[in-house]
């Protein structure tokens, strides 16, 4: 009875706060051994002394924990309160009732295991769904290097030789040294690692089901059969595709079946609609004063580089006020 009486409070809670409004989601800091410092100044997020942070999750609603709302509450409780006031109505939540997308900022300081994600239909195996995810490159040291599907040529009986085998999986990934800006699609089946040396933004389907193909003989466990079921070889697509221009102000980075990202640029004031479905701007450069029209007059959101702010789809439009020059990345989960 406890639990119910302290459900049926957060959604009142949430009631009051209608109408919707845009919120300022708190980040969550992950150590991980292959993480750094590098995203104190790539975004400009504070890190905590002396731990190397490996991944900053700007939007998430896992089972384990949902993104805190600066005013209070989760944003697994909003979506509770009135999902399609948030989504809108041509977005899906998942399976489970939570959003769609996780967000977050990747420092890989050193390089991460070589990895696979599984499709919808080999997700359903496991309950879970597919994951689809893509990388905007915000910072390339002397080590950069990136894998992203496999060398010109290579057949699948050579993949699942080599899997077999170990580390002669090596001798068949494609890698390449990435650039600042480099925009790194990775739908399901592509096998990918991320790093040394490298900084990304990474947009992902709210999926948590990753099969390790080969971690560079650290002895960590491995997923050969569910990674080789899953991987796609000789149909991965190009490793970097170019951003396509809207107008002055931005451009497409990823339109993909789950997902899209635009990256904005600002230096005067402008209004941008939600059309219909949630929002979420990401700033990786500058700030920025964010207005609305909900029902009445609102102190306008302060927000500055490496904050994250949900613009739910009942919120027809927002006011960005730039405080010099601001660059964001605009993220919707409409069908690209």
């Amino acid at each position: 009875m406890a639990a119910f009486a302290r459900a049926r409070y957060k959604l009142a809670r949430f009631r009051v706060m209608q109408p919707l409004r845009p919120v300022v989601l708190e980040r969550r800091l992950v150590q991980k051994p292959w993480g750094g410092r590098a995203l104190a100044e790539c975004p400009g997020i504070p890190l905590p002394a002396e731990q190397m942070i490996g991944e900053s999750w700007e939007l998430y609603d896992r089972p384990d924990g949902s993104s805190e709302i600066r005013e209070g509450g989760t944003l697994h409780e909003l979506l509770a309160a009135d999902m399609r006031g948030v989504l809108g109505a041509r977005v899906a939540a998942t399976r489970d009732g939570r959003f769609p997308l996780l967000l977050k900022f990747i420092d890989a300081r050193e390089r991460l295991s070589v990895q696979v994600h599984p499709g919808d239909e080999q997700a359903r195996k496991h309950d879970d769904s597919g994951k689809s995810e893509g990388w905007v490159v915000l910072h390339a040291g002397p080590r950069a290097s990136i894998v992203r599907g496999f060398r010109a040529g290579t057949t699948r009986a050579q993949v699942e030789a080599a899997a077999h085998a170990g580390a002669a999986i090596e001798g068949l990934l494609h890698s390449f040294t990435p650039k600042v800006g480099d925009v790194i699609p990775v739908p399901p089946g592509v096998v990918h690692a991320i790093g040394p040396d490298v900084v990304v933004f990474e947009v992902q389907q709210n999926s948590d089901l990753t099969f390790r193909f080969w971690d560079w003989g650290s002895g960590r466990e491995l997923h050969v059969r569910e990674a080789l079921e899953a991987v796609r070889v000789g149909d991965e697509g190009p490793p970097t595709v170019v951003p396509t221009p809207i107008d002055a102000r931005g451009e497409w980075l990823l339109r993909t079946p789950q997902f899209r990202v635009r990256r904005l640029r600002f230096d005067s004031p402008a209004t941008i609609g939600t059309e219909g479905s949630y929002k979420v701007m990401v700033v990786v450069d500058g700030m920025a004063a964010i207005g609305w029209r909900s029902g009445g007059e609102h102190p306008p959101i302060p927000l500055r580089s490496g904050e994250t702010l949900l613009v739910p789809a009942a919120v027809s439009a927002i006011f960005v006020s730039p405080i010099g020059p601001m660059t964001c990345f605009w993220i919707d989960g409409e069908r690209g």
